[in-house]
């Protein structure tokens, strides 16, 4: 499957404006191939288990929607449900896919979060997409796609649901599937966010590039950033930061976007506490 972000022709366009000659600069299209991702065998765990219906019955490989059968997991009534996997490595995740079961109790799926990100702690790990809606969750043995937008890095894949009117919490997948893209196309993606071709062609930029030393609930002590911007997660705002020759740690608001660069290196990263923020050192490759 493909994925334009934009127009793959470029146009050069000259036009009169109100008497002002205007040049439009070329537009960029990033046509990505997203490929399936095997999750068999990869460790899953839930918040419970349901009469032994465990966690890795999402991921067997059989998208059978008869929860009779044996294929689907099954969380009991918790007061906050979840189901993850571990991907054992980063990936760079295009879109989640979550099969509903059949006939029963198909609207529990109602409000369920998918996130994806670094932390085995799932509930530090962004939220990819929107929340799963009413008519999504209304057709039986429905297939609901969610679409990480952007792509999002990560190794642990998780789903999770708290809707409270409901007065029901079970939790039940009977698969979850996964597409991701390479990660040299992933890099790619991210950095047209900065909305400039010249950064695509920008030799520093490497995988080895990586944010280390996170810090949950914690803000970097710097009276004056060097630069304050909104971004949809903490990849987007690492790429940011790469972008930036001056740039060694930031810190990223996971409930408002909000991305803080900063020129302290590891060894003097300071942080204090403030809820809901991620601090991350970077390492140049």
């Amino acid at each position: 499957m493909a994925h334009c972000e934009g127009i793959l022709l470029e146009k050069n366009l000259l036009i009169f404006l109100f008497g002002i000659l205007v040049w439009f600069y070329p537009l960029s299209c990033w046509c990505l191939n997203l490929t399936a991702l095997d999750l068999r065998g990869m460790q899953a765990s839930q918040s419970s288990v349901f009469r032994g219906y465990s966690a890795d019955l999402a991921i067997d490989g059989n998208p059978n929607t008869n929860f009779k059968k044996g294929s689907c997991s099954h969380t009991d009534n918790d007061v906050h449900s979840w189901w993850k996997v571990d991907l054992g490595a980063n990936h760079c995740l295009g879109s989640i896919t979550l099969v509903n079961r059949n006939k029963c109790c198909i609207e529990r799926l109602i409000g369920a979060v998918v996130r994806a990100g670094m932390e085995s702690d799932i509930f530090n790990n962004a939220a990819c997409g929107l929340p799963v809606t009413s008519d999504q969750a209304s057709i039986p043995g429905g297939h609901i796609r969610v679409v990480c937008d952007p792509p999002v890095i990560a190794q642990y894949i998780s789903v999770d649901d708290d809707v409270s009117y409901l007065q029901e919490n079970w939790l039940t997948l009977c698969e979850v599937m996964v597409e991701e893209y390479s990660m040299e196309e992933c890099l790619q993606t991210t950095t047209t966010d900065m909305s400039t071709a010249a950064m695509i062609g920008d030799p520093s930029l490497s995988i080895t590039c990586m944010s280390t030393l996170m810090f949950v609930n914690k803000q970097v002590t710097n009276a004056r950033p060097l630069s304050v911007a909104n971004k949809k997660s903490p990849m987007q705002c690492f790429m940011y930061c790469k972008m930036n020759d001056e740039c060694w740690s930031f810190d990223y608001v996971m409930t408002s976007g909000q991305c803080r660069l900063s020129d302290v290196k590891a060894g003097d990263l300071k942080a204090d506490d403030q809820p809901g923020c991620l601090v991350y050192a970077v390492v140049r490759g």
